[in-house]
């Protein structure tokens, strides 16, 4: 620890102060009551940075003072902490009952960055460190910089504690988080920023940038990673933004996108424009004075008597028992056929339909990875797959589970170790209760039990895994029975209605998941509960009660509309996903069961969706009826969407709408969520800090989503970040509101416009006026993601070698073509 001898250096500030400053410091140097230290040490022995130390001469209420830390400008390159505009915050600060300090920081040439952000956290640090000797309330602290200063200012209020943004060296298990920011004329998007014209006006877009030696089409990621309006959600600290109208160095619209940024995450601030002020002023110049509105500002938020509050968890905090309980349903395989999202005109879902206008309707919300496994771990981790390498196999995420976690918990036990009851039924994880079974315990204090199949109704699903999604159909699958065993891999494409006497004791799994809920939501606790509710259709097969199917009736199920050249423009990696697995193509496999096939296998999902609103209604019911109905957060989403057709597809597991897609619905307590749909893009990374926002929980880091609460309060708030969703290693989508644009690991892509071509039929990949949209969503993709877990290299995989057999063999099916 860096615990200086601050005593040893106390001067006076009219003693310390070099008579060669500027008027400004003519007029402040001869103000008594202020203190200053100069060049002390925070950072690594052998390090050159120091800091200025500004403290009022007396602290007559002898209490404990909040402090600021104050960055200089200067293109990161060059500047000082005693330059005009650090001293003048500097001794304002003091002189209005604050500790500062004014630090320099990393500023040579390949090593700005992060080491620039590094040294400004460490400054948080080692006034928290040194706090009792300082005299500082370490929960009320501060920054404000300008310039390239200001920069630097909301990157540390807007990354306090990020676990890849912040320094682990000098001060282990000391917060660099702030309270409060205030920004002086800084760069807040680097992606966006302008070149300006002599009167201040922005005009062309600025790619070459002194923090980095690569330009921004070079390094779009690292450059959207160093701007802080990639990190503002709800819990983003109050900022005041101050810029003048003539800037000619900083274009005014970098603080004109900042404030839009945090007024539509709900977060406090204010933006002043100064008429006709340029660039790096002091607060108090000869044309205007700033001070009293900085002064104001930190008076506000760091002198409040209020319970303290840190940058990344400013949700009011409940009382214990007055913490909402969590109704947590995950369905499996469902896409957007509900009537709610108008999915498909016959879906008949009278129970999810009333359910979803109690509360917020996400219409636009999408998976990280379009497949079981990968999604449910990217939610209950909140991590993606691009960053945790988890694309599937359940052997490797137990493998690597310690590396990918470290101090980082799964939902379930931050919920219990937050003092939750926790418990569960079905499929939360992809192997029910937990994907991890030496970790089971940690997750859940209630399981509920799991499902018994008979041997005689096992053989009916012919081997096939996952005894959770039995039974199949009375006579086996419709696959193997028309085509034989060549076709056995595709047994699981299959429906059929079932009697009461084809389910074990005359229930489907589905329906003792939702009786164990009802009950379940009848008993007392001592603590809040978090309970997790799995269902499993409709996964495949598609079986359900025999009444499901009846709702439905053959002659009105016509099959989906597909171009003939739908899959012409699409790239080879593309084909292969969608050829799936069985001889000649999925597509192919289907078409030649029976001229109906493919209507019956839409008519068994539409009966399944049924089947499974109705355990749904059963649960809903149960809490409406119950103790808990005016305290618990409900929360409803699938794991991913499913192909019933669509680009030829009949599974999951691609990167197109269908597969990506899922319903994902909130309902909290009192007024927390006003009945509305929401059509703006959202990801399923989302759920897990927005529960725990919604119960006043403190929210991780490591978290990868944002709390969808500003949403919840003004549905018409604009959301700039898209999903990424992958399929596998290497193979990415990015959905914006309008488009979707997918870029394969062989570098071949797609584009899809949305607005014209909702249903993506027609790839603009190609087209000249697509350049610029491609460039922009390319920004939003990782420059490496994950290879996976545990791996060193990336070898080659089933669709890489089905792409070389085709071209090998110029075998590409027809219907591919």
């Amino acid at each position: 620890m860096n615990r200086l001898p601050i005593a040893l250096l106390t001067l006076v500030a009219a003693f310390v102060v070099d008579i060669s400053q500027t008027s400004a410091q003519d007029e402040f140097k001869a103000t008594p009551g202020v203190t200053i230290e100069r060049d002390l040490d925070f950072l690594a022995a052998g390090r050159e940075e120091k800091l200025d130390l500004y403290r009022p001469e007396k602290n007559e209420s002898n209490a404990l003072l909040p402090a600021v830390l104050i960055i200089h400008g200067g293109g990161w390159g060059k500047g000082d902490k005693g330059r005009e505009r650090e001293f003048v915050s500097g001794i304002t600060l003091a002189k209005a009952g604050y500790v500062a300090i004014s630090v320099n920081y990393e500023r040579r040439k390949g090593k700005r960055w992060p080491g620039n952000l590094h040294d400004c956290k460490n400054a948080v640090r080692w006034l928290r460190t040194n706090a009792e000797e300082l005299g500082v309330d370490s929960e009320n602290i501060g920054v404000i910089g300008g310039s390239a200063g200001g920069h630097l200012a909301l990157m540390v209020a807007y990354t306090g504690d990020h676990s890849k943004l912040s320094p682990n060296d000098l001060y282990p298990d000391v917060s660099d988080k702030v309270s409060a920011c205030v920004d002086m004329y800084g760069i807040t998007n680097l992606l966006t920023r302008r070149v300006t014209d002599e009167k201040g006006n922005p005009t062309d877009e600025l790619k070459k940038h002194r923090l980095f030696s690569k330009n921004r089409d070079e390094a779009p990621v690292m450059w959207r990673n160093a701007s802080p309006v990639t990190y503002i959600d709800a819990n983003t600290p109050p900022t005041l933004i101050l810029h003048g109208t003539k800037d000619k160095t900083v274009d005014r619209d970098q603080s004109k996108e900042l404030y839009a940024a945090l007024q539509n995450a709900g977060v406090e601030s204010e933006l002043k424009m100064i008429e006709g002020a340029g660039h790096a002023w002091p607060l108090k110049n000869d044309d205007f004075d700033l001070r009293s509105d900085v002064v104001a500002f930190f008076d506000k938020h760091l002198k409040t008597q209020a319970t303290p509050r840190t940058s990344r968890n400013r949700a009011s905090k409940l009382a214990q028992g007055d913490r909402p309980n969590v109704l947590f349903i995950a369905v499996d395989d469902l896409n957007d056929w509900q009537g709610a999202l108008n999915g498909h005109p016959l879906v008949k879902t009278p129970n999810m339909d009333r359910l979803f206008k109690q509360g917020v309707l996400f219409t636009n919300a999408h998976c990280s990875q379009a497949v079981c496994n990968a999604s449910r771990n990217s939610v209950l981790s909140g991590l993606h797959p691009c960053s945790s390498g988890w694309y599937g196999s359940t052997k490797i995420m137990r493998a690597s589970y310690k590396d990918v976690m470290r101090d980082h918990t799964m939902m379930p036990q931050f919920f219990r170790d937050s003092g939750y009851h926790t418990m569960t039924a079905g499929k939360i994880y992809h192997q029910g209760a937990s994907d991890f079974p030496d970790l089971t315990d940690r997750l859940w204090d209630e399981i509920a039990p799991g499902y018994r199949i008979p041997r005689h109704l096992l053989e009916r699903g012919d081997g096939y895994g996952g005894r959770k999604f039995y039974p199949f159909p009375k006579n086996g699958s419709q696959m193997s029975r028309q085509l034989g065993e060549d076709y056995k891999d595709g047994n699981s494409l299959c429906y059929g209605a079932l009697d009461r006497e084809d389910m074990p004791g005359g229930k489907m799994y589905d329906e003792l998941i939702a009786e164990w809920a009802v009950g379940s939501l009848k008993k007392d606790y001592e603590k809040p509960f978090f309970m997790a509710v799995g269902f499993v259709r409709p996964h495949v097969p598609f079986t359900a009660p025999k009444e499901f199917f009846d709702l439905y009736k053959l002659e009105d199920i016509k099959a989906l509309d597909v171009p003939e050249n739908e899959m012409s423009d699409i790239p080879m990696m593309g084909k292969s996903i969608a050829y799936g697995r069985l001889k000649g193509g999925d597509d192919h496999a289907i078409s030649k069961v029976s001229d109906t096939f493919s209507r019956e296998l839409i008519l068994g999902y539409l009966a399944c969706v049924s089947f499974v609103d109705a355990q749904i209604g059963k649960v809903a019911d149960a809490l409406e009826a119950s103790d808990y109905a005016d305290n618990t957060v409900i929360v409803l989403w699938s794991d991913h969407g499913q192909h019933l057709g669509e680009k030829r597809r009949w599974r999951k597991q691609t990167l197109w709408e269908e597969a990506t897609q899922v319903p994902l619905f909130f309902k909290a307590p009192g007024n927390k969520t006003t009945p509305s749909k929401n059509d703006q893009v959202v990801s399923l990374l989302d759920i897990y800090p927005t529960l725990v926002d919604l119960c006043g929980l403190p929210v991780s880091d490591r978290l990868e989503g944002e709390s969808l609460i500003p949403l919840f309060k003004d549905p018409k708030i604009s959301r700039s970040r898209p999903v990424v969703s992958g399929w596998y290693y290497g193979n990415l989508a990015v959905r914006s509101n309008r488009y979707r644009y997918i870029r394969y690991r062989d570098g071949s892509g797609e584009l899809y416009d949305h607005q014209s071509d909702p249903g993506e039929h027609r790839n603009l990949i190609d087209l000249p006026e697509s350049q610029q949209i491609i460039a922009e969503h390319e920004g939003w993709l990782p420059i490496e993601p994950a290879l996976p877990a545990g791996s060193t290299t990336w070898k080659a995989d089933k669709l890489d070698r089905q792409i070389e057999r085709w071209q090998k063999n110029d075998s590409v099916p027809d219907w591919l073509k």
